[in-house]
């Protein structure tokens, strides 16, 4: 595992990062404790916890004892629900309720999703620097892509960006990528594989990939993703985001031990030769739909 600093706070977090929340087939604190400690093993040291997954967060507790606290990146996220707005009480409900379950002490980052932003109180959002104040929360951020994210990026007051970002990500993407390291704000990608592209078009039931013969057919085009050898998909869209310097960890969701082994591998790899010269003709060709604007 490879580690880069997050922003300017003088932590290394590794290059591939979890995100936890709700899933299927995790029903209780142990099945997630396992997940953690494979994680762990692998050298992970950093995990965003959805806030309100009781059993994730008492499953990630019980890991987190195995450790010294130091050593371990935990983000606590907040969601927006349109029903109520974030208020400094249901704030600090939350926030109280992630520490105790988890027994961190303390969250590295405490996020907001573009709905928890949007529904912020004037109140809640003095609560929040609060929180910073007293380091029960040493940082705030933003998770998201839209207007609200921008509005954030723009103002004081948030530290870290959380946005999606993969091979096609669009000039808008990229300019607030920008706008955020130029800000000193530290940033996580997620989403890395678009879903467009995971799987091989089909001609007639059978994989179009395999019925040319022009060696150079599909050039110009993402078939590259299906045909490199020793690669799929997603190692490769990952390894192109571990080639982005601004970004210091690469966030994913799953609780598959094999998939997070497999891309905790990827960080130790470099893109194949000519992986990067096709990403970028594909990217500015002006054939199909995966066309992205620079």
């Amino acid at each position: 595992m490879r580690y880069r600093p997050f922003g300017a706070t003088g932590k290394a977090v590794s290059a591939l990062s979890l995100l936890l929340r709700e899933t299927p087939n995790m029903p209780t604190p142990q099945t997630w404790r396992a997940v953690v400690y494979g994680a762990m093993e692998q050298g992970i040291n950093a995990f965003e916890l959805a806030a309100g997954v009781d059993v994730m967060a008492l499953g990630f507790g019980e890991a987190l004892r195995a450790v010294e606290r130091r050593l371990i990146f935990a983000t606590w996220r907040l969601r927006g629900d349109a029903r109520g707005p974030l208020t400094a009480q249901v704030i600090s409900q939350s926030v109280q309720s992630g520490l105790q379950k988890t027994g961190a002490g303390y969250f590295d980052v405490l996020m907001m999703d573009e709905a928890a932003y949007q529904h912020l109180t004037p109140d809640g959002e003095a609560y929040l620097k609060d929180l910073r104040a007293s380091r029960t929360a040493l940082q705030l951020g933003i998770v998201g892509e839209g207007p609200a994210v921008d509005d954030c990026i723009a103002k004081a007051g948030f530290d870290v960006l959380s946005t999606p970002f993969n091979l096609t990500s669009d000039w808008k993407a990229r300019r607030r990528i920008r706008e955020a390291a130029a800000r000193d704000m530290a940033i996580i990608a997620y989403d890395p594989v678009p879903s467009n592209l995971r799987h091989a078009p089909s001609v007639g039931g059978k994989t179009a990939l395999f019925q040319r013969e022009d060696p150079l057919a599909g050039a110009g085009t993402y078939a590259f993703l299906h045909q490199t050898s020793g690669w799929s998909v997603d190692e490769i869209c990952m390894a192109y985001l571990l080639t982005e310097p601004s970004f210091a960890t690469i966030q994913v969701q799953t609780t598959r031990a094999d998939t997070i082994n497999r891309l905790a591998a990827v960080t130790e790899r470099d893109l194949p030769t000519g992986v990067a010269a096709q990403i970028e003709m594909a990217r500015f060709s002006g054939d199909g739909p995966e066309r992205r604007r620079a």
